[in-house]
């Protein structure tokens, strides 16, 4: 019995064994009572350990497939088959399976009234009829940019001023040449990830980390390793243990607020990773979509990329969180071949993002609408933490807070009686949602979490569904 097995897919192989021996039993190929290959026979046509096959025997066994005469051999059990075709007719699609399919997203896809699980602005908050007007003023002007593709490397026009807006508000001296315009932060990360990630290459996160940033490199079958954060951001000393030991491609952090705890790295810890960077030779990559959010003056320090000299730093900025999700722009930055690499496999992926959002922004970007809007923004984000803060406080002692100096979210710290996914379970009854910790983590975090947006919510269904949440907290943990 011999077919192909897929190694560098995460489902394991005794369960890939397993499909296979159950569509062919499905399909009339193995009959009722024929006797399967031996243990070691199977092993040895298919490459695996006799413990491999033993495995995938005994699962069929358990579910009914086959039985099992001690010192005789295994035969197939072909009567139940039928009932179970139809009960799961798509069943055999997860052969054709090589990949993983996490997403922090597929948690929360019913969605509920009180959604804290969306690190999203609130839509009177953004400047959405500026930039509808100004969509239809470029409509009404010129309706073929309808019919137009955007450039790959982004509109010329707009890494002009995403340049000058870097340069004022970030401190980097970089030319529009060296951007590219993507789809969102998001897009950037995967962009990166197509790019220079192959299966098997080892990535270093930040733990707890930006759960879809996981979900990209998860899904590619990269190797993972996951250093946790202190007050000042990724720790550096445990970053160069890792480096002795392994041979990272990249890091990635999201420094400036970090997403989900909010913690701000500090600018020794930035050098240093650019530091590490050079002596090791992996990128960097910083996502930076929420720098600007900043509360109680606590300015964050220059971008990684502002130390970076010679292209170890590939910097992502987003206007999504800020601007508007739906313009979905974002700024990649880099220099050298790496640059040519990426923009050859955009051009693979998109041909070019949208050419009328990324005019529709330019008046905003172009007058100081931006920084008005930005300071608007701070104070209103500012007022929605401090809400949060203080209902969730209510819970003193119950749960741990981490207060925030910027950004769009509060991690919250849970008694190890409180299971996420069973609380959220419950909060979903109550019209509540939030993001379980878990989809923070590579693997199973020592602690319970939960990660609450308090941006996206007016100011009255944040407090009611804050209130709300606070008593199906103190409920779970009775």
């Amino acid at each position: 019995m011999k077919f192909l097995l897929h190694r560098q897919s995460s489902t394991p192989l005794y369960q890939q064994i397993f499909t296979y021996i159950v569509q062919q039993i499905q399909n009339g190929m193995l009959k009722d009572g024929e006797q399967l290959p031996s243990l070691r026979a199977l092993a040895d046509d298919l490459n695996v350990s006799v413990l491999t096959a033993r495995k995938a025997y005994k699962w069929l066994e358990t579910k009914g497939y086959v039985f099992i005469q001690p010192g005789k051999g295994v035969y197939v059990r072909g009567k139940k088959s039928i009932s179970v075709q139809i009960e799961r007719p798509y069943e055999w699609q997860r052969s054709l399976s090589t990949n993983v399919v996490r997403s922090q997203y597929l948690i929360n896809r019913k969605k509920q009234y009180y959604d804290f699980s969306q690190a999203v602005v609130y839509p009177r908050l953004l400047p959405t009829q500026f930039l509808a007007d100004e969509m239809q003023k470029i409509l009404d002007k010129n309706k073929m940019i309808l019919a137009t593709y955007g450039s790959v490397q982004g509109d010329e026009e707009l890494r002009l001023e995403m340049a000058k807006y870097l340069r004022d508000h970030q401190g980097l001296n970089t030319h529009p040449s060296n951007l590219l315009i993507t789809s969102g932060v998001q897009q950037g990360i995967d962009l990166v990830a197509q790019t220079l990630l192959k299966p098997g290459d080892t990535v270093v996160v930040e733990s707890p980390c930006y759960g879809a940033a996981i979900d990209v490199f998860v899904n590619k079958g990269i190797n993972l390793i996951s250093i946790e954060l202190d007050e000042q951001g990724i720790r550096s000393d445990a970053l160069e243990e890792v480096c002795q030991k392994k041979k990272p491609k990249l890091i990635y952090v999201n420094p400036s607020f970090h997403n989900p705890t909010g913690t701000l790295m500090s600018e020794q810890r930035r050098q240093e990773l650019v530091e590490l960077a050079e002596l090791y030779g992996f990128f960097i990559i910083e996502d930076d979509s929420f720098g600007e959010i900043y509360f109680d003056h606590v300015f964050p320090p220059h971008p990684i990329k502002y130390f970076d000299r010679n292209g170890y730093v590939i910097y992502l900025k987003g206007f999504s969180k800020t601007m508007a999700p739906g313009v979905r722009v974002a700024a990649l930055l880099a220099e050298g071949p790496v640059f040519d690499w990426l923009y050859g496999v955009k051009a693979s992926m998109d041909i070019g993002s949208p050419l009328l959002t990324q005019k529709a922004i330019l008046p905003f970007l172009r007058t100081e609408r931006m920084k008005n809007h930005l300071e608007k923004l701070r104070i209103a984000l500012q007022i929605r933490r401090d809400t949060a803060v203080d209902i969730m406080s209510s819970l003193t002692g119950m749960v741990e807070l981490r207060v925030p100096k910027g950004s769009l979210n509060l991690w919250i710290s849970l008694p190890d009686s409180v299971h996420p996914l069973r609380l959220l379970e419950k909060a979903n009854e109550a019209s509540i949602s939030f993001l379980p910790g878990s989809s923070c983590f590579v693997h199973e975090p020592k602690h319970h979490h939960i990660r609450i947006s308090y941006s996206l919510l007016s100011d009255r269904d944040l407090t009611i569904g804050l209130q709300k949440l606070c008593e199906v907290i103190f409920d779970f943990g009775d």
